[in-house]
């Protein structure tokens, strides 16, 4: 894989400029190898187990960039729910430029075959250690490489997901089955050029993986969840257009799609963000707005 591609590929939440980290930094050991993640817990939070938000970095990020430039701790402080920031894996002159291995993608994570899968069921049991978690209420989001880890969750770990938001990034395995009775909101701009709406390379080849499209993964989540021919479409006040599949009762399945969008966290906070996307919609608020929905049976 070219340098300069993955490079390009995790160029997506640096240079931000917004409040400091208010996370707390924690460490584990996950089969031999040293794994971290940052856990945001809202001032003023009432007793009791709260629900939690997964939220992952793309392709050569790391906790504290997404962060600072999502805006999840906002919406976390608003409606009084945990965040954690996972990090990746990073290559040794690297380390902290990561990655996910959410199948295809992404880097060494990839290259090693990292078992990311069970460092975040992992993660979960340590959160749950040392603060009340509700376990019937733990969402996944994340951007790029971070969406597609996100994919995975669903497909590999569902009776740990409620609900997943992907930003920006497309399935990276070859089926999905587990992902049956999760609801899933897809978010991604139509000019995105890192992972393009309708598949392939992207920009300079980035990632050096041709990456799946997004209708093609809807349909794949589509058939996961039984969901029956024909979507409905509708234009937004904040400016984005919001498909719905037919599913008849079971997991829902939606698309946000941002008109003239590119590779960005819509709504995040982040000179690039600006310069790349000028709209109203937030991202991290419709990532709780859809996940609050729901809560895993026992």
């Amino acid at each position: 894989m070219r340098l300069t591609s993955l490079i390009a590929f995790g160029m997506l939440l640096l240079a931000g400029e917004t409040l400091a980290a208010e996370g707390r930094s924690y460490e584990m050991n996950v089969g031999g190898e040293q794994r971290s993640y940052k856990l945001f817990v809202p001032d003023g939070a009432p007793k009791g187990p709260l629900p939690l938000m997964i939220v992952m970095h793309g392709g050569l990020g790391n906790s504290d960039e997404t962060e600072r430039t999502t805006g999840m701790n906002r919406v976390a402080q608003s409606n009084q729910f945990l965040v954690v920031y996972p990090n990746g894996t990073g290559a040794r002159l690297m380390p902290n430029r990561r990655t996910w291995n959410a199948g295809k993608c992404c880097g060494k994570a990839v290259e090693r075959k990292v078992d990311d899968v069970g460092f975040i069921h992992a993660m979960l049991a340590d959160i749950t250690s040392h603060h009340q978690v509700d376990r019937s209420r733990v969402y996944a989001t994340g951007i790029s490489n971070g969406a597609m880890m996100a994919y995975r969750l669903a497909c590999e770990l569902p009776a740990d997901i409620a609900a997943i938001v992907p930003v920006s990034g497309t399935i990276a395995l070859n089926s999905c089955p587990g992902a049956k009775s999760i609801p899933v909101l897809h978010i991604h701009g139509s000019k995105d050029s890192n992972v393009p709406y309708q598949g392939g390379m992207g920009e300079n080849a980035i990632a050096g993986v041709a990456h799946r499209s997004v209708p093609d993964t809807l349909k794949m989540i589509a058939s996961a969840h039984g969901c029956a021919a024909g979507s409905s479409e509708k234009d937004l006040a904040d400016g984005s257009e919001l498909t719905s599949w037919n599913c008849q009762g079971k997991a829902p399945l939606q698309l946000r799609l941002i008109p003239n969008g590119e590779h960005v966290w819509p709504g995040g906070d982040s000179r690039r963000n600006r310069k790349l996307y000028g709209g109203n919609f937030s991202a991290s608020q419709a990532a709780w707005d859809f996940a609050k929905q729901f809560k895993k049976s026992n």
